[in-house]
């Protein structure tokens, strides 16, 4: 990984510059920030990208699933409950990890311990394994959609040292690493609960804390068209429910 200084503000995958200008950087203090929570980011995906190779047997995972996780997850991961998250298209990595933070309780949520807790590593894998094989149908394709990224998906906020979300979580909102969630296609109120809960520490099983830093600075109107914003990405409705 390169990182470069310069006389122009951009960033690009794999190789990320932190370029400076004197038009858009007012300070070297500023600088610094952009430059060191970059880093800090990029770090932290680099640890999840790096992380284990998964294998198992998908078709038992479409078992497990269908006795598990379909009630309210809904048949291939696809949910209608706006406030139960779509797993279909999902990295397996994360899924996994994620059933390992409830059935350790470093994630909590009553319901999703006692379907898991039971479960093996071996069968949480499989289970993963087969949600991230299934595809997220897109209802209402982006090309439909006049769709702009908010700042803080392209170029995050120096003020606030926040960087850009698609550094984690890709251009498509689909992810750069692998323990990282995928976005795009997500439910509007999943993604706005999501981060209300990381916000006020409800939800801390992120690595490094890294999420949390940077939603405890966001505003009730950025959250929301954050939301609305990656929804539509992946070719779902940008509208939260009534």
């Amino acid at each position: 990984m390169v990182v470069k200084f310069c006389s122009i503000c951009a960033i690009s995958r794999p190789v990320l510059k932190i370029i400076v200008s004197d038009k858009c950087m007012k300070t070297r203090e500023r600088c610094s920030r952009v430059a060191f929570f970059s880093l800090l980011f990029l770090l932290v995906s680099n640890q999840l990208q790096a992380g284990e190779s998964i294998e198992g047997d998908i078709e038992n995972g479409r078992t497990l699933a269908d006795g598990k996780c379909d009630r309210c997850h809904g048949v291939g991961g696809v949910s209608d409950d706006p406030d139960t998250p779509h797993l279909a298209g999902q990295s397996a990595a994360y899924l996994l990890k994620q059933m390992r933070d409830y059935k350790s309780r470093a994630r909590e949520d009553r319901n999703m311990y006692k379907r898991v807790r039971k479960l093996d590593d071996r069968q949480m894998a499989d289970i993963a394994l087969w949600y991230e094989s299934q595809p997220l149908p897109e209802v209402r394709p982006p090309g439909e959609q006049e769709l702009k990224a908010p700042q803080l998906v392209t170029m995050g906020d120096t003020d606030r040292s926040i960087p850009p979300c698609a550094i984690c979580h890709g251009d498509d909102g689909k992810t750069t690493a692998n323990a990282v969630p995928v976005l795009a296609g997500q439910h509007v109120d999943y993604l706005v609960s999501t981060m209300e809960y990381f916000r006020d520490g409800t939800r801390n099983n992120d690595p490094g804390g890294a999420v949390q830093a940077m939603i405890k600075k966001l505003s009730d109107v950025e959250i929301e068209a954050l939301a609305r914003y990656y929804a539509a990405l992946g070719g779902r409705s940008a509208e939260p429910s009534e």
